[in-house]
């Protein structure tokens, strides 16, 4: 029987800790409330995403083990406030640091600010005692001076692709509207066959997407969301470095996992709209529909 891969890494994301990790000879991870990564070239590095305030010189430490090299530009995979907060903080560090977001990171940032009570209310079970914890830690490692919470100005937007290259490292960012917000974007190392995918397939790897969330998100459109899956499967990736937790590796794996996810989003999609049509409410429907075995 297929085991999920869901089922062997870990689910909830935690704030950052101290230590970085390599992965390969020119890419650092700094785990946290969603991944922060640093691309090393010749010419200067690449950061992708920033974390939460309170986060950011934690990130910035872990990077500096590997690399005192200037960060130039800094890549925002979407504008949930543990990719943005920590914008600031990183621009204070690299003078003429470039911030690029997909166009609606703004509107995006505003939305969750009009919002930030309601949902903070509704998300608490799932966070306070997180903060608290790092908030122990963050002592015990003699950090108590906590950079504010961003809510950054991105210096270049774009609508559905854009193309950088620096120090001979070449990076496609794709916008994937279907993923956590509607901003969201991939990118795309073509010559090394690796996708930074953010939190574009929410938190466990493999899952199937958190479309209405408890805390009172956007509704995220399920056609939507399969097609920005179908976006990151013709790339062909042979390595996701995912928004939470350790990369996924394998071309194959890779596949497999999200041709189900797609299926799946589609499967659960269709098997609604027929029970719509058909005048079945939303609980009958709920108890009714079933992914096939092979999903």
């Amino acid at each position: 029987m297929r085991q999920p891969i869901y089922k062997s890494r870990p689910v909830e994301p935690d704030p950052a800790t101290f230590g970085g990790q390599r992965i390969n000879d020119f890419i650092v991870l700094s785990e946290g409330f969603s991944n922060c990564y640093l691309l090393e070239t010749p010419e200067g590095n690449i950061q992708v995403n920033s974390g939460m305030g309170l986060e950011a010189p934690v990130h910035k430490a872990n990077f500096d083990d590997y690399s005192r090299v200037p960060t130039r530009y800094l890549i925002l995979t979407q504008g949930h406030v543990d990719h943005v907060g920590g914008v600031a903080y990183f621009r204070e560090q690299n003078p003429g640091l470039e911030v690029i977001a997909q166009a609606g990171n703004s509107e995006h940032q505003n939305y969750d600010g009009r919002l930030q009570v309601f949902r903070g209310g509704r998300s608490a079970f799932a966070f306070s005692d997180k903060f608290a914890r790092a908030l122990e830690y963050y002592e015990q490692q003699n950090y108590t001076d906590y950079p504010v919470q961003d809510v950054p100005t991105p210096d270049l937007l774009f609508e559905d692709r854009h193309s950088l290259t620096l120090g001979g490292l070449n990076l496609e960012l794709i916008a994937v509207p279907g993923g956590e917000t509607n901003d969201s974007l991939i990118i795309w190392l073509p010559d090394h066959k690796i996708c930074l995918t953010g939190n574009l397939f929410g938190c466990p790897f493999g899952h199937f997407p958190n479309l209405v969330t408890i805390r009172g998100d956007r509704y995220r459109d399920a056609l939507i969301c399969a097609e920005a899956v179908q976006t990151v499967l013709d790339l062909g990736p042979e390595m996701i470095l995912y928004g939470h937790h350790a990369p996924v590796v394998g071309k194959a794996l890779i596949e497999e996992e999200l041709n189900i996810l797609r299926e799946a989003i589609v499967y659960v999609h269709d098997e609604t709209v027929k029970g719509m049509n058909a005048g079945l409410d939303v609980h009958t429907l709920m108890d009714q529909i079933r992914l096939p075995p092979a999903l």
